[in-house]
């Protein structure tokens, strides 16, 4: 944590990391945000939309694999993860396998 000077004024700067995992690689960044950020903020700082082409209404949010809202503050060493869409359903391919063993 440490603070940084901005219009007059000092604001205290926290680092937090926003992860976007493909199969084949993630794409980690290292951000630091104004410690009154929320999630979309930090998300937006970190640049990993326009880096990674997404967009952001088609996937969840979640801060070390617990969902959260893009309203939620960050905190000092926060790790904010953009999931990606469920190719497929986990209780769809349960139901699938039930029904083939009957």
């Amino acid at each position: 944590m440490h603070f940084h000077k901005e219009q007059g004024r000092f604001i205290n700067m926290i680092s937090i990391q926003v992860v976007y995992a493909l199969p084949n690689n993630s794409t980690i960044i290292d951000c630091e945000v104004d410690e009154q950020s929320n999630v979309l903020q930090a998300i937006t700082k970190s640049n990993i939309l326009s880096l990674c082409q997404i967009k952001l209404d088609d996937h969840l949010i979640g801060i070390y694999g617990k969902r959260c809202a893009l309203t939620e503050w960050v905190k000092e060493g926060d790790r904010i993860e953009i999931y990606r869409p469920l190719i497929n359903d986990p209780k769809e391919i349960r139901r699938r396998k039930a029904a083939q063993k009957r």
